[in-house]
């Protein structure tokens, strides 16, 4: 079997991690010829960062939080805390800050190698300066959405045709100063494989894995023709959706049109009452780095004070209620004034921001039978109280917020309250972290809420 023998050496140099240059041996590219992504259709795609100091020691570490694809999230954020747990305790045992020369650091990166209809492929990049890690490495992980699995990356190979690929994987080094590595180890341990846009597989090798440390790291470029017989039938998906990318993914929990699907996945629809007020700016602004859509039930005279804050939240996807004209207790009125009432405050909301509201709220959640025959939308009550009107303490709303949480749930807050802006990137950091999604109430029932909306529906499979 003929192989084109393509191998890119790249190295760290001793200056700071990441300075690459390349070293040519045999058909050398001058680039990593692994076709990458930048997936800005995923909805609620955030990036999740941290960093810190073990004495001197240094380390960044990020990884993506995926919507509908929590396995692969979960299984990402172990890798990231695995690799960093190790790393702290080398760290621990060994005397960070009396180490000679440059400190040592660790940093972990990610890229998407697939992003596409049923396929998704993450390759983290780990950097680490000292210890027995100490080099570059490069791994990839792949989610295949069929079967809802996280897959390691030589799951793009059929395990009957594993020795054929360790052949041919073994003729595109041929040339290179191995240190035995084909013969003490299997090329079952390869844990980086991924696609070129024309469809060549890329084997890449951590440094010192197949040459010495000291050249870099090293890939072998298996032509698309010499590797087609032997991709599993997972393998062919993912490279037909890295040659042939839709923008759009199609995993259980994404609709059609790519919002995400309460059926499937868990939600929770975030609610504000009494604004627009001086601090929704500020709450519009956690909500957009979460990529979070809320529903504010807003009240009209606020909205006639500051029509642009309600204008924006529409134009960042968020949903806007009828929360009465003055916050007057509708029970109280007649059918002509709840009519009235609420007739005022949708002319209000149209008139900023273009959008009949299709959602009230009630005052107090008060409501009658009056109330509910007149008001010309659902009525939206909610399951989590926060209470954030009587105790204005951050903490407090942030453990009554996350505490009840439960698939479905809808949260009252306020946010003419600046302790409840406050606790919001907190409450916002604990449900993502539980694998919540943040939708409005109209998503929170697939776009057909309920005359009476109190708590949404359970996922089928949560």
């Amino acid at each position: 079997m003929a192989a084109l023998a393509v191998v890119t050496l790249t190295s760290t140099s001793c200056g700071g991690i990441g300075q690459a240059s390349t070293v040519r041996q045999a058909s050398v590219r001058s680039e990593d010829p692994v076709a990458t992504v930048a997936p800005t259709w995923i909805r609620g795609l955030r990036v999740v960062r941290d960093n810190g100091k073990e004495e001197s020691c240094a380390w960044s570490t990020t990884y993506p939080q995926i919507p509908s694809a929590q396995p692969l999230t979960d299984a990402l954020r172990r890798l990231v805390e695995e690799r960093r747990a190790a790393f702290l305790q080398w760290a621990r045992e060994s005397g960070c800050g009396e180490q000679a020369g440059k400190a040592p650091e660790l940093n972990m990166g990610f890229g998407f190698v697939a992003a596409s209809g049923d396929v998704i492929g993450v390759r983290f990049t780990v950097y680490q300066l000292g210890g027995a890690g100490d080099g570059k490495s490069t791994t990839s992980l792949w989610y295949d959405g069929v079967k809802g699995q996280v897959v390691p990356a030589l799951s793009l190979i059929d395990a009957a045709s594993m020795n054929a690929f360790e052949e041919l994987t073994g003729k595109a080094l041929e040339g290179i100063d191995r240190q035995a590595w084909l013969a003490d180890r299997s090329a079952r341990t390869l844990d980086d494989l991924a696609f070129t846009k024309d469809g060549d597989l890329v084997v890449t090798f951590d440094e010192g894995e197949v040459a010495a440390g000291a050249v870099g790291q090293a890939q072998a470029v298996l032509p698309r023709a010499e590797v087609e017989p032997l991709l599993s039938d997972f393998g062919r998906r993912a490279r037909a959706q890295v040659m042939r990318p839709a923008d759009r993914m199609a995993l259980p929990g994404y609709t059609a049109d790519g919002s995400v699907d309460c059926r499937q996945v868990k939600c929770v629809a975030l609610t504000f009452d009494d604004g627009p007020s001086p601090y929704t700016p500020r709450l519009l602004q956690y909500l957009a780095r979460y990529r979070a859509r809320a529903t504010f039930f807003v009240v009209g005279q606020n909205v006639i004070a500051r029509p642009g804050v309600v204008r924006g939240a529409v134009r960042a996807g968020h949903e806007v209620g009828n929360h009465s004209w003055s916050h007057r207790d509708l029970t109280g009125l007649s059918a002509r004034g709840v009519r009235a009432d609420l007739a005022r405050t949708d002319q209000a909301i149209r008139k900023a921001t273009g959008v009949t509201p299709t959602l009230v709220r009630p005052p107090y959640g008060a409501f009658d039978r009056v109330v509910r025959r007149q008001s010309p939308h659902p009525l939206v009550l909610w399951s989590v109280d926060t209470l954030d009107w009587l105790y204005r303490n951050s903490g407090h709303v942030t453990r009554a917020a996350v505490g009840p949480a439960r698939p479905g749930s809808i949260i009252l807050f306020h946010d003419i309250r600046p302790t409840t802006v406050a606790a919001i990137p907190h409450v916002l950091k604990r449900l993502a972290k539980r694998g919540f999604h943040f939708v409005t109430v109209s998503e929170l029932y697939g776009g057909h809420p309920p005359a009476l909306a109190i708590h949404g529906p359970s996922p089928r499979h949560p």
